[in-house]
């Protein structure tokens, strides 16, 4: 998996490329754990290119929720794809989420 980072105004914008799964879950949540840490909780998750999610997937994006509730902060989603939509939806855990339909809404959440 890929993942690239971009700094829009004070808010970091994470986007993977490729399936949310297994050894990539992990590496996406230390890496989002860093970037927690690093600029105060102001991070948006773009899945855009996220095709699919497993369990490690979804562990992963419940464990950075849970991260950023400590600091009363939400994980912000953004793009969600149809599939990655109804598993979320499924599974019950829209709760946890943040979601907007473009990064330009999550980011602007912020203000």
């Amino acid at each position: 998996m890929k993942i690239e980072t971009e700094q829009r105004c004070a808010v970091t914008l994470v986007k993977p490329d490729g399936p949310l799964s297994g050894p990539d879950a992990d590496e996406l949540k230390v890496m989002m754990s860093d970037l927690i840490q690093a600029h105060m909780g102001r991070v948006v998750l773009d899945a855009s290119d996220i095709p699919s999610v497993d369990s490690p997937g979804l562990e992963s994006l419940v464990d950075i929720a849970e991260q950023l509730a400590q600091s009363g902060k939400a994980l912000k989603l953004c793009a969600l794809n149809e599939t990655l939509q109804q598993v979320i939806d499924l599974t019950g855990l829209s709760p946890r989420f943040e979601q907007f339909e473009d990064a330009n809404s999550a980011i602007r959440s912020f203000l």
